[in-house]
């Protein structure tokens, strides 16, 4: 005997973190155009210099809810940032999944060049990739019709 015909009882919170689930992920569907990409990158890089800013000076001797604060608000800009390249990602034709290809790179070099501080030419080289699909975000026009990301 199967139990499918039972109806399960949801809460009205699992309701509502279920739009939320669906909510986001209808977010990386969508699709940017150059510009507006362009200017939610500016203001992203202006949100990530703030906190940064902050924590370092106002927040260097501070308690950790204030340190939770800030971790939290520049958890939710980067997770918009990710959110934006995977749409103009969707608007090129190509899959969000090169956020990785683009991202890993990048967090490559700055690690190494913190190691090996004059040798940053060599990884910069190395990024050659990366940088040339960079580069393709911001000035490379999106495909004409519907993506096929977009439901």
């Amino acid at each position: 005997m199967t139990t499918s015909h039972i109806p399960v009882p949801v809460s009205p919170f699992q309701l509502k973190l279920k739009q939320f689930c669906i909510w986001i992920e209808t977010k990386f569907e969508c699709r940017i155009a150059r510009l507006a990409f362009a200017l939610h990158m500016a203001i992203a890089t202006a949100v990530f210099c703030a906190i940064l800013y902050v924590q370092k000076i106002w927040l260097a001797d501070a308690r950790w809810p204030l340190w939770t604060v800030s971790g939290l608000l520049f958890a939710w800009a980067a997770f918009w940032a990710i959110l934006q390249i995977v749409r103009r990602f969707h608007d090129l034709g190509r899959t969000g999944s090169l956020f990785w290809a683009v991202s890993i790179p990048y967090w490559a070099l700055w690690k190494l060049i913190g190691l090996f501080p004059h040798q940053w030419i060599v990884w910069v080289v190395l990024c050659a990739v990366p940088i040339w699909i960079t580069l393709q975000l911001f000035l490379k026009s999106g495909t004409e019709g519907a993506s096929r990301f977009e439901r």
